[in-house]
């Protein structure tokens, strides 16, 4: 399996780069988008401190599988 990376910019910070498949399949993606807003709701729980509520949280947990 080969995979490609995926640079996002983060303006002054530098890109974050994340490793994908090769090829990336529409079920792939799928999964690929809920678990990073789970992932990503987690990391600003711990960035912030907890300044960000449990509800804030769910809700964006459910935006990716709302869209689709």
């Amino acid at each position: 399996m080969s995979a490609r990376e995926m640079q996002v910019p983060l303006s002054a910070h530098g890109p974050a780069i994340l490793t994908l498949p090769d090829p990336l399949t529409p079920d792939a993606l799928h999964s690929l988008e809920t678990s990073l807003a789970t992932v990503l709701g987690t990391l600003r729980a711990e960035v912030c401190g907890g300044s960000i509520d449990a509800g804030q949280l769910e809700y964006a947990s459910w935006m990716p599988q709302l869209s689709h």
